[in-house]
């Protein structure tokens, strides 16, 4: 813009003519400058937003790291539960310290697994619940409400606050 601005002899013998011209270009000069400006802003802002967007991203991507290590481990839980559950009424003493010691180990590995955002999932006595609970059957019941889990067949986990696996349960249908 600058190098169509008269100079000299030009600038004087076009007199009012060449000072519109002048206050035109300069008033084009000014737009042009605001728009790179607002340009700038806006591409300020983008920067800002993907800074942000990125950084939300690498935190879920930390967060969730372990999900499939987690999910992979359930069994062995789910196996150490299943131990737990069937020691037979009047166990030897032997049995019962075994029982004992599979106790700490579950205990522990738990404990563990907690650490790293693991948490189950509440499911009996609790109002079904689509998100948290997987119905395998619905049976009546006098003594639970309808709409609730009655019995948990297979625990249920979150993993931070993402479901890695509903809890598998029976509702029941209520009084019928």
């Amino acid at each position: 813009v600058a190098k169509n601005i008269p100079t000299g002899k030009e600038a004087s013998g076009k007199g009012s003519g060449n000072l519109e011209h002048l206050t035109s270009q300069i008033k084009a000069a000014e737009t042009e400058a605001k728009d790179h400006y607002d340009k700038l802003l806006r591409m300020m802002a983008e920067l800002d937003n993907y800074k942000k967007r990125s950084e939300r991203e690498k935190q879920e991507v930390v967060k969730y790291s372990n999900e499939q290590l987690v999910t992979d481990l359930l069994p062995v839980l789910d196996d150490l539960d299943r131990v737990l559950e069937h020691v037979p009424e009047g166990a030897s003493k032997e049995l019962v310290d075994f029982v004992e010691g599979v106790q700490l180990v579950s205990k522990h590995f738990s404990g563990t697994l907690e650490k790293y955002g693991l948490r189950e999932i509440q499911a009996a006595g609790e109002k079904f619940n689509p998100e948290y609970h997987e119905a395998v059957a619905h049976l009546p019941s006098p003594d639970v409400g309808a709409d609730h889990v009655m019995e948990v067949h297979r625990k249920g986990y979150l993993l931070n606050e993402r479901v890695i696996r509903a809890a598998m349960v029976s509702v029941s249908k209520g009084d019928e």
